[in-house]
């Protein structure tokens, strides 16, 4: 887990900007969970305990200045050797296009875990959430929705 925040962490520094990691967004995040504090406004993270308590499950926000984002070049959330499952555009919102990037990889306790990232941009600024999870585990359906809620936010 201590790779997981230190990955997402230089993430969120590579994308860094100025601003509350959720402001203009109707991000969710799933219910329930455990929230981090915000680091720098620009990056935020909750946790759910894993079946196997071994490993948490992990949602992850990282706000950046709008920039073209590859989530090929995003580190793995401190997992190894990824292997990609999936790589596309995906439509969120209604009709605001964003990247998907899912695939499988191994963890600091050595278990399979499927991780989960959709980039988007909502006004100026960029943004990356992400769904790390033991792969052994079925996915949660509200950290689905979070990860995929990289809305503008309703006035």
């Amino acid at each position: 887990m201590k790779r997981a925040l230190a990955a997402v962490l230089f993430a969120s520094l590579a994308l860094a900007g100025c601003g509350s990691v959720t402001a203009g967004v109707d991000f969710k995040a799933p219910a329930g969970w455990t929230s981090t504090p915000s680091i720098l406004g620009r990056m935020q993270a909750w946790m759910k305990k894993a079946r196997d308590n071994k490993q948490d499950e992990m949602v992850f926000l990282v706000r950046g200045s709008n920039a073209n984002i590859d989530l090929r070049n995003i580190p793995q959330a401190g997992m190894g050797q990824i292997s990609m499952a999936k790589q596309s555009t995906i439509t969120i919102c209604g009709n605001q296009k964003a990247q998907l990037l899912s695939g499988v990889g191994t963890g600091h306790s050595g278990e399979k875990q499927r991780l989960e990232m959709v980039s988007a941009t909502v006004g100026q600024d960029s943004f990356v959430a992400m769904y790390l999870r033991p792969q052994s585990d079925p996915a949660d359906p509200a950290a689905e929705t979070a990860i995929r809620s990289l809305c503008p936010a309703k006035s």
